[in-house]
């Protein structure tokens, strides 16, 4: 296992790598992120919560506008001083200059929580979106804390993952390990699978702590791995991608043309789609091993989003500012939608399939982008643009 030292040396490399190439070519921004894009239930409807440096934003889904703020007693808009309708937008100006890489999670029917990049656990008043307490955290979080049974996991950038009560937010136990965690922890069983920028893949029991097992991925992880079918795929920074047992063991290897940064797809047939940061998108049946069906490069520059499938499509995003629909079964290009300024695409997509609770009528196809006047782009699952959301 690496030290100390040559860890944190990785790191620094790592991260140096990582501000030069994804901040080129783009105007300024705060440091190295993009929106982070969720579901969250309000006044009894799921909405679309986005987060993205300063600012966080509930949205609905039909139309994309910021929802509004009503009282929960008698169901009346509330308003401001000049009667303008309340909205529910968290402002970090108006909370000590918070910084958020990590969308909102409900607590109960009044209160949600959000990570602040300025190490703090915010807990906010949902009806009136005010912050009632704020709780030390020990690092910074770039990743989405996990929620379940009453606990809340929260990854850190540098220092490992904490186990957090949402009864009374103390720290129950804290896995110390000393490298980022950029990733969602993914819950299986009683383990939770951490990905870690020092290259290992861990898993660890859920209500102590303990590490089970960990395998080393030769590069930096820094997407959670895909469930299916009792076993983990996820890829790496050293042009990789595995399928891994339960226990940790490397059952299978596929070698891509770049890092692997997003979360992959699978299908009813099993066959699992990554893409990387040279534009390709690879289509691999995992029914024996990892074995290839299709590998084409797409786009002009990389994909850091995990793929989606929906239908007979592969729909990815790129660095290059477009969206792309590909056949699932040979990889052909379907559609492109370029969107205005060619933004870079780096934050993951999200399909919201028609429901009650979110009031629309056909799926839609969420996309991020790091620029302000089109902070989010929903399409219909043809590549129609649907709405804007800008900021």
């Amino acid at each position: 296992m690496y030290s100390y030292a040559r860890r944190k040396l990785g790191f620094v490399l790592l991260l140096t790598l990582m501000v030069v190439s994804l901040t080129g070519c783009v105007g300024a921004r705060m440091g190295v992120s993009w929106p982070a894009v969720g579901l969250i239930e309000l006044n009894g409807e799921t909405h679309i919560a986005l987060a993205y440096n300063n600012d966080v934003t509930i949205l609905t889904p039909s139309n994309g506008a910021p929802a509004r703020l009503v009282n929960p007693l008698n169901g009346d808009i509330l308003r401001d001083n000049e009667n303008n309708p309340r909205t529910w937008v968290l402002r970090g100006s108006d909370n000590d200059g918070a910084q958020f890489h990590t969308a909102p999670i409900r607590i109960d029917d009044e209160t949600v929580v959000v990570a602040d990049h300025n190490r703090r656990l915010l807990r906010v008043d949902s009806v009136v979106v005010e912050v009632q307490r704020s709780f030390p955290l020990v690092d910074k979080v770039v990743a989405s804390p996990l929620k379940s049974d009453g606990m809340l996991y929260v990854p850190f950038q540098n220092e490992g993952l904490s186990a957090i009560s949402l009864e009374d937010y103390r720290e129950l136990w804290r896995f110390p390990y000393e490298a980022g965690i950029w990733a969602q922890p993914l819950l299986v069983n009683d383990m939770l699978i951490l990905s870690s920028i020092d290259h290992f893949l861990y898993a660890i029991d859920r209500s102590t702590g303990q590490m089970i097992w960990s395998v080393d991925l030769g590069g930096a992880v820094a997407s959670t791995p895909l469930l299916a079918n009792d076993r983990l795929y996820v890829g790496s920074f050293n042009k990789g991608f595995f399928e891994i047992s339960l226990d940790g063991a490397i059952l299978s290897e596929y070698a891509t043309q770049n890092w692997v940064w997003g979360t992959p797809a699978i299908d009813e047939y099993g066959i699992v789609y990554v893409a990387d940061l040279s534009g390709y998108v690879h289509a691999l049946d995992t029914s024996g091993g990892l074995r290839e069906r299709w590998s084409v490069q797409v786009a002009e520059r990389g994909i850091r989003a995990g793929p989606l499938v929906y239908g007979e499509r592969v729909i990815v995003s790129s660095r290059d500012g477009k969206v792309y629909w590909l056949d699932r079964y040979d990889g052909e290009l379907i559609n492109a939608r370029e969107i205005d300024d060619r933004p870079e695409l780096l934050g993951d997509m999200m399909l919201l399939e028609p429901s009650e609770t979110l009031k629309i009528d056909e799926p839609l196809l969420l996309v991020t982008s790091v620029h302000d006047a089109r902070l989010l782009i929903a399409f219909g699952v043809d590549g129609r643009q649907t709405w804007v959301y800008p900021r």
